[in-house]
């Protein structure tokens, strides 16, 4: 059997520049292509912005280069491993942050020996494992090869058990599982890959998956993420968001633990918009986190941080963001560095400036 994949691939934007996802997903992705283009037309944000003191929980998700991930995109971050040695130079942001991700494509592929010095940090650290993973099951003439689907012929348990009971074999402890945008690549997505499920429908896929997770880590929380893109759903983004939610807790008898947004920063109305989504998410009982990145074609580090930096400012200072938990993730070409914290291009660079600013 063919192993997934981790292809990463774009959502197709009606009215916004795609912005790339998922390494997770499929064997035979389909790529949308983005144009230089497609840069955000969100002014950055030079001056700090008045930020209020947050409590917001700080995860960190960095795509593994190809000498750390041999299956994986041939560009990310060259020091990945080096996160996960002793006196690696980030003692500041490490004491800071709660999560680390891993993709689930690197979990099934690293070997033995780099997994299991990983888990052992992170237990050592106490640092919870985020995950993000698709959860839909393709049909014969539908999903595969679209981000959120296990392609045809290969199982969501298959699959997902795998990667599970991979980590736990190694000792891992704290799980999060975020589901990878079920409802728009399930339901929504204006493409003909899709299956275009019910709601209703999405809604049971995910609960199965979340009772298949639970049956390796009986505590692990699996949430959700969407894309907030303006244009795609009916009759809007917040709305459609809001009844996916509701529909999700009733056919599973309780809500989402929490929800990410992944926001389409080429709208310059972002701000508000996901300011609408976190007061209802939390309205629903899900605890309301926003992805911090930058854009899929920045030249370098420095650009590539400067925009998550003043993405954070914009969202949490001039517009009164409380998230309760900040994702810095990259699927991009860059971070090419984590490492050290001193540097202000770093990913942990960038951890450095939250902190120095909301804490």
């Amino acid at each position: 059997m063919n192993k997934i994949s981790p292809v990463k691939k774009q959502r197709r934007n009606s009215t916004a520049c795609p912005r790339r996802r998922s390494l997770l997903a499929c064997a035979s992705a389909v790529a949308f292509l983005c144009a230089a283009a497609c840069a955000s037309t969100q002014p950055a944000v030079s001056a700090t912005a008045p930020i209020i003191p947050s409590s917001a929980a700080i995860w960190l998700h960095p795509l593994p280069s190809a000498s750390a991930w041999p299956g994986g995109p041939p560009y990310g971050s060259a020091d990945f491993l080096a996160l996960f040695q002793a006196d690696a130079p980030w003692p500041r942001a490490l004491a800071k942050t709660q999560v680390i991700g891993l993709y689930a494509g690197w979990i099934t592929d690293v070997s033995d020996e780099e997994l299991q010095a990983v888990v052992s940090f992170l237990n050592e650290h106490n640092l919870a494992i985020e995950i993000e993973a698709p959860a839909l099951q393709a049909q014969a003439n539908c999903g595969s090869g679209l981000e959120g689907y296990v392609p045809y012929g290969q199982s969501v348990q298959t699959f997902t058990l795998a990667y599970l009971q991979r980590l736990q074999s190694f000792g891992a402890q704290k799980v999060f599982v975020k589901v990878d945008e079920p409802y728009f690549f399930g339901s929504v997505a204006n493409t003909s890959l899709s299956c275009h499920f019910t709601v209703f429908e999405v809604a049971s896929q995910v609960g199965q998956f979340e009772q298949l997770v639970k049956s390796v880590y009986p505590n692990a929380a699996v949430g959700d993420v969407e894309p907030i893109i303006a244009g795609d759903y009916t009759p809007n983004v917040v709305t459609a968001i809001e009844r996916w939610h509701d529909v999700y807790a009733q056919t599973t008898g309780s809500p989402f633990p929490f929800f990410v947004a992944d926001t389409d920063f080429s709208n310059p109305a972002w701000p508000a918009l996901v300011k609408k989504i976190e007061v209802k998410a939390r309205q629903q009982g899900s605890a309301f986190g926003i992805i911090y990145i930058g854009d899929p074609q920045d030249t370098s580090d420095a650009e590539w941080a400067g925009k998550a930096v003043s993405r954070f400012r914009i969202y949490q200072g001039w517009n009164g963001g409380r998230p309760n938990f900040v994702l810095f993730q990259s699927w991009e070409p860059h971070p090419v560095f984590c490492l050290p914290e001193t540097n202000p291009t770093t990913f942990t660079g960038i951890l450095d400036a939250y902190i120095d600013e909301t804490r």
